[in-house]
């Protein structure tokens, strides 16, 4: 059994909410400024750090797949 399984089920969920609060904010205050520039790079450093943070196991998938493609198998 794995007991802190839940613990981090439910802390991602609750993370999850939270950093998407925090993105949507940040990304209408640039919006509402009119800054696009500092929006569009914001936006890009906030899926890439999403994906890093809430999906790593499809990035070692695509890093590995990314890797056979390159160099072979």
């Amino acid at each position: 059994m794995n007991f802190g399984e839940n613990l981090q089920n439910w802390f991602s969920t609750e993370m999850g909410a939270v950093f998407m609060v925090v993105i949507g904010a940040i990304s209408i205050f640039f919006l509402v400024r009119r800054e696009f520039s500092k929006f569009i790079g914001f936006a890009v450093f906030a899926m890439i750090t999403g994906v890093f943070i809430f999906q790593p196991d499809s990035v070692v998938s695509l890093g590995s797949k990314l890797w056979t493609t390159v160099f072979g198998g």
